[in-house]
């Protein structure tokens, strides 16, 4: 396979990444082009772990500070671990789960800061100096989240692969918006996929997570 640097593209994150010549380029994208029998190809705002296996690249490691649901870690790990990876299989923290593998359907939801971020392409060592919450980090003194809370009791879940993701996309958004609308919560959640329950349970699980007495339509 051949790999070339690009020029900068708009993305949902663009962290620093190897080009040919396995130098740190900042902001940059870099295309994987297949065999010579197809012609996809696929563009990566970073450069996954696998990929660069995968072409050849030098791995390189770095050892970082991670704080995770409120416990520090120090981790000496590869540079183009994916923060997905290292909560998974450094810390084994399997809550955040990975679907799509490109930033679009929301499973592998995290909070970094209180902010959404999509997991599967950011990179870990980008995440230092963050507070990173998981799924595993929402219970406290062993009662659920409010949010998980409601998701049981109105059944907002079916396979529970997106779960996660949609419980961490919903608490972000009444974090900042403790009273949404029907409509607002709709736009929130868009990013989040789910092949299971039609949203329609996902919906009422958030809006029953404002307070019980919410209905579905406001």
């Amino acid at each position: 396979p051949a790999i070339q640097a690009c020029s900068k593209q708009p993305h949902y994150h663009a962290f620093a990444l190897l080009d040919p010549g396995s130098k740190l380029v900042a902001g940059r994208s870099v295309v994987i082009t297949d065999s010579p029998l197809s012609n996809r190809s696929f563009r990566y705002n970073i450069l996954p772990e696998a990929v660069a296996k995968r072409v050849g690249l030098p791995t390189m490691e770095q050892t970082v500070r991670l704080k995770v649901n409120g416990k520090e870690h120090e981790l000496t790990i590869p540079t183009q671990r994916l923060l997905v990876d290292c909560l998974r299989y450094d810390l084994g923290l399997t809550g955040t789960k990975e679907g799509c593998s490109v930033g679009v359907c929301g499973a592998c939801t995290v909070l970094l800061d209180g902010k959404m971020v999509a997991s599967c392409i950011s990179l870990a060592v980008a995440a230092e100096g963050t507070e990173i919450t998981t799924i595993e980090g929402l219970a406290q003194d062993e009662r659920l989240h409010p949010v998980q809370q409601s998701f049981i009791d109105y059944g907002g879940f079916q396979c529970g692969i997106c779960t996660p993701g949609q419980v961490m996309a919903a608490k972000a958004l009444l974090d900042e918006n403790p009273d949404p609308t029907e409509a607002e919560i709709k736009d929130w959640m868009m990013g989040n996929l789910c092949r299971c329950t039609g949203y329609y349970k996902i919906l009422e699980s958030i809006v029953k997570a404002i307070g019980p007495s919410k209905r579905v339509g406001r």
